[in-house]
């Protein structure tokens, strides 16, 4: 047997011995809390003791060498748990965070768990102190070279701390460090981005107005938000603070005040 052959087989055992353990515990859970013809309330509540149980098995599942993929199962249950939005709007958002103790502990440089961690946690869970701590755990791991686009991720933690944080010299700071990542990136948009991101620190530590710093930052957001509810949430929060996002032909946004606080 080819040693490829072997690893997909021994990958399939793992996946199997996982989602076995797991489905037998929820079915359990399942059979013991849920009547028939449950109301949403309830169903939620199940949904969130679910994945809860999911989570301590995959704290404390061995990764026998497969911490990618533990990483990446989590991942797509994490994208079913954001996704739900009917439990969500009962439950709320608070598991979120440890979905992403689990994805990074197991993998620092996966890049997209970073995107949600930022909104997700940040925005919907309200917990940013919490997105930055995580952010800053799987710092440690990363390079300016590797991943490429790692120098985003120090523009996340940048906005989270002065949207949420209200520290703009912590987030003057992580702004620095991007552009100084992005001086030595190789993707193909970081030498663009340095420019932005210096100009964007300097204005953080020049204690200029608040709002217009808010405004920049929740305008990063909006570039790169991975998924429409993000979106309405970020253009609710601009809105929030007198202006308004209006889109053009190209498929971008462009942020301008509203007229009333234009007169103003």
């Amino acid at each position: 047997m080819t040693r490829t052959k072997s690893w997909v087989i021994t990958s399939g055992i793992f996946v199997l011995i996982v989602s076995g353990i797991t489905t037998m515990q929820i079915s359990r859970l399942r059979s013991a809390l849920t009547p028939q013809n449950s109301a949403l309330p309830q169903q939620a509540e199940l949904q969130t003791q679910e994945a809860q149980l999911q989570l301590s098995l995959l704290k404390t599942l061995p990764d026998l060498g497969y911490r990618n993929l533990i990483a990446d199962w989590t991942f797509l249950n994490f994208l079913q748990y954001f996704g739900s939005n009917e439990y969500r709007q009962i439950n709320g958002y608070a598991l979120s965070a440890d979905y992403f103790d689990v994805i990074l502990e197991r993998d620092p440089y996966f890049y997209l768990a970073y995107v949600y961690l930022s909104s997700s946690v940040s925005i919907f869970a309200g917990q940013a102190e919490k997105a930055v701590e995580l952010q800053e755990r799987g710092l440690q791991y990363l390079s300016p070279e590797f991943p490429p686009e790692g120098y985003f991720i120090w523009r996340h933690k940048g906005i989270d701390e002065v949207l949420f944080l209200d520290d703009a010299e912590a987030a003057s700071r992580s702004h620095q460090i991007a552009a100084e990542w992005a001086a030595q990136s190789s993707d193909p948009r970081a030498q663009e981005d340095q420019v932005s991101l210096q100009r964007t620190a300097e204005i953080m530590a020049s204690n200029r107005d608040k709002t217009q710093a808010q405004i920049g930052a929740w305008a990063q957001v909006l570039g790169s938000v991975p998924d429409e509810k993000t979106q309405a949430e970020v253009i609710k929060n601009i809105e929030a603070l007198g202006y308004e996002v209006v889109p053009n032909e190209q498929g971008s946004y462009s942020i301008q005040p509203r007229a009333s606080t234009a007169e103003e």
